[in-house]
């Protein structure tokens, strides 16, 4: 069984290493260095502007290092066949779910230590904690983690009239209660009660596991869960097939139609803006998209910095929303309506400047109220009306009729 875990995890980092080579591309990587530079700038600001003693330093540290300690899940790679084919394997099952939890160590792991160097010079400055303690305080974190993964690993076997052990009340409320002795006493009362929980649970784990059932419908709608996370993440940069959009009618949005006049040029404008409001997959990539990148712009300070940013999300959603045109080609009808390719074209250029003039203003807005440099402000919609004009009206008609040879 290990053998077929590392199987399906070699199938899975071959995937996740396609979809980060789009992600990471040259202009994304560079705008992230801007941001993870400008961010760097502006925590460094802050530190020079505290001081030691304050009531609420140990409160922010417990409340991040508590949330920190609830990232990194259990991968478990299972798929939804296995609990038909895998289970006269179910007790040989317990090795790959070890293996799977192996696995799930590292990348959680490495976002403890990360994390806690983040964090460390913040409680340096405001609590007056030297190196050996934060240190210590780092092997607390990582000694947790791998007891909420051990809880993990315990809850996939079934136990009658029990909760389950990595409930979200059981993890949150271990993780505040160890953070919290350690922050407010030593770090080393954190360890040890840390030791003791990892230590209790393997225990329970190794008398139980070999009389329990595997919990297989909740582990594979959890693993999908996780999978549909790590999917809905890369929509946001590229096209993922393994996404399918839901319908929502929105009967509160009916008054948008009205806009669009009921004549024969119209028709494709009339489809593609019922079918973008009406869709869940490209409206909440666009929802997305422009929510994280308000988010970002609110708390990002910087002469030039917020231009690049807005830039980025710019060209991020209308980047996404080029396969939208083909969103109908499927559809028998379309192909004997009597209107010209170009109408259509014009339709979709038409509903995508639309869209990017009201996610530039609303990014532009965030700008001004974040930020008081006038220049900062004059710049970033300088930027995002020409950025908004190429995108559309040059970059999208080339793209599409390029696409469209291609396929003819």
């Amino acid at each position: 069984m290990t053998g077929l875990f590392k199987t399906r995890l070699q199938r899975h980092l071959r995937e996740m290493a396609k979809y980060l080579r789009l992600v990471f591309n040259d202009f994304f990587v560079f705008a992230l260095l801007f941001l993870l530079g400008g961010l760097g700038y502006g925590y460094s600001n802050m530190l020079k502007t505290l001081k030691t003693g304050y009531w609420w330093a140990p409160v922010v540290a417990l409340v991040v290092l508590a949330i920190v300690a609830q990232i990194g899940r259990f991968a478990t790679l299972i798929e939804d066949a296995d609990r038909v084919f895998l289970l006269p394997k179910e007790r040989a099952m317990h090795a790959y779910l070890v293996a799977a939890r192996r696995y799930s160590q590292g990348l959680a792991q490495a976002t403890q230590l990360v994390a806690v160097f983040l964090l460390a010079p913040f409680m340096s400055v405001t609590m007056g904690w030297p190196v050996l303690r934060l240190v210590e305080l780092g092997v607390a974190q990582i000694i947790l983690k791998d007891a909420l993964l051990r809880l993990d690993l315990a809850s996939a076997y079934q136990i009658n009239g029990q909760t389950r052990m990595n409930h979200w009340a059981i993890k949150w409320g271990v993780s505040l209660i160890i953070l919290a002795v350690g922050l407010w006493t030593v770090p080393w009362a954190a360890i040890i009660l840390a030791l003791i929980l990892d230590g209790a649970v393997a225990t329970w784990l190794a008398q139980h596991w070999q009389k329990q059932q595997i919990r297989w419908r909740e582990q594979i709608k959890i693993e999908d869960n996780r999978m549909l996370g790590i999917y809905r993440f890369f929509n946001m940069f590229t096209e993922v097939p393994m996404l399918s959009g839901t319908i929502k009618r929105r009967r509160y949005l009916d008054g948008l139609y009205k806009l669009i006049k009921p004549s024969h040029d119209h028709l494709y404008l009339y489809l593609f803006s019922r079918g973008m409001v009406r869709g869940s997959e490209f409206s909440g990539l666009v929802v997305r998209l422009t929510v994280i990148g308000m988010l970002l712009l609110y708390f990002v300070r910087g002469e030039w910095l917020p231009v690049i940013l807005a830039a980025l999300f710019i060209y991020l959603i209308g980047f996404q929303l080029l396969p939208f045109f083909q969103q109908y080609d499927d559809v028998v009808f379309t192909h004997v309506y009597p209107v010209l390719p170009a109408q259509r074209l014009k339709s979709f250029v038409t509903l995508i400047t639309l869209i990017l003039s009201v996610a530039a203003l609303l990014l532009w807005l965030v700008v001004v109220v974040a930020n008081p440099h006038v220049l900062t402000a004059g710049m970033t919609l300088l930027v995002e009306v020409i950025e908004v004009w190429y995108l559309a009206r040059i970059y999208t008609p080339h793209r599409l009729a390029r696409s469209v040879e291609n396929r003819g």
